[in-house]
């Protein structure tokens, strides 16, 4: 699997700083809180999804994160329900 770094993202973030075992940016994805404007936490996410992707990890990753950025409802606000967003709008025309 390819790997995807900090310097891929292709917009601009707050770059916080997080203890490595923040459940922001550590541990399964649940309900805490998610802030799609601090790179860490969407880094996290793409990382998550990517997790489980075997090719192509670049345009997975580029995808969701355009997703994040662009597409994402603002009322979305936890981990869990971005995640469970994206996947359900993954192949949705509409939403990309």
């Amino acid at each position: 699997m390819d790997t995807f770094a900090k310097e891929n993202l292709i917009y601009e973030y707050n770059w916080s700083r997080y203890e490595k075992n923040d459940p922001r940016i550590s541990g399964i994805p649940d309900a805490t809180e998610f802030n799609r404007k601090e790179g860490e936490e969407v880094f996290y996410i793409i990382n998550h999804l990517a997790d489980h992707v075997a090719w192509d990890v670049g345009n997975f990753a580029r995808k969701v994160e355009q997703l994040i950025h662009d597409r994402l409802p603002q009322e979305i606000t936890s981990q869990k329900d971005a995640i469970e967003w994206i996947r359900e709008n993954w192949k949705n025309p509409s939403v990309i």
